[in-house]
């Protein structure tokens, strides 16, 4: 819109310049030509524009229709809770892979971050040893031992 204003204003000043100031009618002839050709130009585009416009309003209507027919089709499933080990103490909730404490223990050992007994209770010192593990890993240390941490720790298991 601020380009057509534009060229109507520059096209009204070379014209009404051209007509005071030159005695060459000829030369006002291939002007006004060439502004009638953009101002055509213009208006072409503003219809493209419009049309476009309205395309892309009506694909987005048809978009969202299919976006609520299938969520209303596509059954709900409850959201799978987390196998939890059957490591003993009071932080066996931080595993959340199919892994025994003694199993997560032998691997800690192994990687050279636990020191302790090997007896399956997930205390302080397991959590402690998870987090230092992570940290040498550059996985988030948050003590809890998921998919990334497992899959990282599992190969320093020693059966």
């Amino acid at each position: 819109m601020l380009l057509r204003s534009l060229m109507v204003i520059m096209a009204a000043v070379l014209v009404s310049g051209c007509a005071t100031t030159s005695s060459k009618p000829q030369a006002v002839n291939p002007l006004q030509t060439q502004v009638t050709e953009l101002q055509q130009r213009v208006e072409d585009q503003e219809k493209e524009i419009v049309d476009l416009k309205y395309e892309v309003k009506e694909i987005s209507s048809k978009s969202e229709a299919r976006q609520v027919v299938t969520l209303e089709e596509s059954p709900v499933e409850a959201p799978k809770k987390p196998v939890v080990s059957k490591g003993d103490g009071m932080y066996a909730d931080l595993i959340k892979v199919d892994v025994s404490g003694v199993e997560l223990q032998k691997a800690l050992k192994g990687a050279g971050v636990y020191e302790g007994k090997l007896d399956g209770k997930i205390g302080p010192r397991t959590k402690t040893a998870i987090m230092e593990f992570q940290r040498q890993h550059n996985l988030k240390a948050d003590g809890v031992v998921g998919a990334k941490t497992w899959n990282e720790l599992k190969q320093y298991k020693s059966e």
